[in-house]
């Protein structure tokens, strides 16, 4: 298993955000990993044991929360923290997230100060 300090994964099957937010992320002093499906997000989520996912909603294969959830069944309480980033802002999404276990919702645009945040909690940065 890899050490976990300071990796963030980024799940998204866009190309724009999927790099607008590695460019976000990358101006803090962590690991970046990526994966455009939700397949690959668990494949490098259980490698890799990042502190932080980023996960967009909608994915090709399976969504963003039923990603969550797998990843909360074969990690249990090793499971990083993760954030769902969406342009998604029904009270049912959030709901949906909530239920989940996902407390943490970045609305894109992502908002740089959130961003910080959530790498603070997430113990990725200082």
């Amino acid at each position: 298993m890899s050490n976990s300090a300071n990796k963030v994964l980024i799940v998204d099957d866009d190309f724009i955000s999927l790099e607008v937010l590695k460019a976000m992320v990358g101006q803090y002093p962590v690991q970046i990993l990526t994966a455009q499906s939700g397949q690959e997000a668990i494949d490098i989520a259980l490698a890799e044991r990042p502190r932080l996912i980023l996960l967009d909603h909608e994915l090709p294969d399976i969504d963003g929360i039923d990603v969550y959830c797998q990843l909360a069944e074969k990690l249990g309480e090793q499971l990083p923290l993760a954030a769902m980033v969406t342009g998604h802002q029904g009270n049912d999404f959030g709901q949906r997230c909530e239920a989940a276990g996902i407390n943490k919702r970045l609305h894109k645009p992502v908002q740089p100060t959130e961003l910080a945040d959530l790498l603070r909690i997430a113990s990725c940065i200082e």
